[in-house]
């Protein structure tokens, strides 16, 4: 069934702040049906091959298909389809594959992983990021990895606590950043890096609406 209070939801969360004209420009969307869908005024949902082309990281094709009712979200499991456990504590990230520390699953494309890496969700506990659009209880798509490049975002642990942080690297110097100015930047020096784990990269950010 099309839910389409969920799908302006949806919608509203891919403009990112743009217009309908803009929006429209971008997508190929028409301007019409797409004011008609932000004000409930359609019934019907978008054909399949529009929802793919309006798609991206924030809402994915795959929500699009189940809130416009051509997925079951009980039957999506296929071979094209993979479950990502939520990790709903922070604190269990080295523990993902218990099964008490799931909160729930998100289903994906598996054209959205490397089958090399292990990826889990983490709810986000703290607004220490939300200038990179990134606040408490939204979703950090994470791969697990033991490095990241400079500039990255990433979960990381410094002195048992875990947290979600940009990684700055200058010669020999690592500086963990928030995106918040109520936060201040840890800094360290090469003889410290022993004290910083990397746990994995922030891939995308799924937010809650």
């Amino acid at each position: 069934m099309f839910d389409k209070y969920l799908f302006k939801k949806q919608l509203e969360t891919l403009m990112e702040g743009m217009n309908t004209v803009e929006f429209s420009e971008k997508t190929g969307f028409n301007r019409t049906y797409l004011s008609k869908y932000i004000n409930l005024k359609l019934d019907r949902p978008p054909s399949p091959e529009l929802l793919k082309s309006i798609s991206g990281e924030k809402i994915s094709y795959m929500e699009l298909m189940i809130s416009c009712g051509y997925i079951d979200k009980i039957n999506i499991l296929t071979e094209d389809i993979i479950k990502i456990p939520v990790i709903n504590d922070i604190k269990e990230v080295f523990r993902i594959n218990s099964a008490e520390n799931i909160e729930k699953y998100e289903y994906i494309s598996k054209a959205e992983i490397n089958p090399d890496y292990e990826y889990f969700y983490l709810k986000v506990k703290e607004n220490n990021m939300i200038n990179a659009r990134i606040h408490e209880g939204d979703l950090v798509f994470v791969r697990k990895q033991y490095d990241v490049d400079n500039g990255d975002i990433a979960v990381v642990m410094t002195d048992d606590k875990i947290s979600i942080k940009r990684v700055i690297k200058k010669d020999d110097i690592i500086v963990l950043q928030s995106e918040n100015p109520d936060y201040m930047p840890s800094i360290f020096t090469k003889k410290d890096n022993n004290t910083i784990k990397i746990i994995g990269k922030v891939i995308h950010v799924k937010f809650i609406i």
